[in-house]
């Protein structure tokens, strides 16, 4: 039986990958920190075997992927906000995956945005922390002869759950606040991440490919938020000045991430472009993702 390991089992892309190489009968290994979580116990049931491994300690991985044919890495930058320690722990992976003797890696990555030219601010070494440490990964990888995949996400919809949650203001209206200005925005539901992965681990796909499930604008994004939610969602196309004022965590990381998208959307939207993506599997529509998530939203 094909067998895979997935790195971060119990966050978001890890999870949405195990999903659904369970849906498809493949022998999963679980990575994660905490083996006592009840995410790790939900896939145990599953019939998951779940390991513990430390992500900052590459020999905390050795004997434990040995025999996978490929190994699904996900790193997360959130989880310390600190871009060294998360090239560090994707390097860990990628040595310890190596030395185990996996055939395929398949990286969940980014763009390393010091490779365009533009004015965007520099935050200290970086233009976009969260994205451009994974870039750097993608070369370190590039240099080691292993089959791999370099897997370029996109926005999630499930932001819309979470950190960017649209609660309703005093008036009334709910406001998605973006400095995307009016152009296309790679959105994706992780579930689709998980179907593109094992898409890629089944045909054993190689080199750069992007995922998306659509590209939609903010205006269109408020527009099919309000039709599902039967009451106004107004998109506020602010600056990525007034963005990086807002105070929150990482708001200067995020509002450079979407001058960034917008600077050079033409070259992000092409990886992730949905004839491609539609060659592999059929994506789920935002306004799909928002009817079976209206009461969460």
């Amino acid at each position: 039986m094909n067998r895979i390991a997935i790195c971060g089992i119990t966050g978001s892309q890890g999870g949405a990958v195990a999903d659904v190489c369970l849906e498809n009968n493949l022998d999963i290994i679980g990575i994660t920190r905490n083996t006592d979580s009840e995410k790790a116990k939900y896939y145990v049931e599953k019939g998951v075997h779940i390991v513990e491994g430390d992500f900052d300690n590459s020999a905390s991985l050795l004997g434990k992927i040995d025999n996978c044919q490929a190994i699904f890495i996900v790193t997360n930058f959130w989880e310390h906000m600190d871009p060294e320690r998360e090239f560090s722990q994707g390097k860990n992976i990628i040595d310890a995956a190596i030395a185990s003797g996996v055939k395929h890696i398949i990286w969940s990555t980014l763009e390393d945005t010091n490779d365009f030219q533009d004015s965007i601010p520099r935050i200290g070494d970086y233009k976009v922390p969260h994205f451009d440490e994974k870039g750097k990964l993608s070369k370190y990888l590039e240099t080691k002869m292993i089959g791999q995949t370099h897997l370029y996400t996109s926005f999630f919809y499930e932001n819309l759950l979470g950190m960017m949650k649209l609660n309703k203001e005093a008036d009334g209206v709910r406001r998605l606040c973006m400095p995307m200005s009016n152009v296309p925005l790679p959105i994706i539901t992780v579930k689709d991440i998980g179907r593109m992965v094992y898409h890629v681990f089944e045909n054993y796909i190689q080199g750069h490919i992007g995922v998306a499930s659509e590209h939609l604008t903010g205006s269109e994004m408020a527009t099919i938020l309000s039709d599902v939610l039967e009451e106004p969602v107004e998109y506020i196309a602010v600056s990525p000045e007034q963005y990086r004022q807002f105070g929150f965590p990482g708001c200067q990381d995020l509002a450079n991430m979407f001058e960034f998208k917008v600077v050079h959307n033409d070259k992000f939207c092409k990886i992730r472009n949905m004839v491609d993506v539609k060659s592999c599997f059929e994506p789920t529509s935002f306004k799909q993702w928002c009817i079976e998530n209206k009461d969460k939203l």
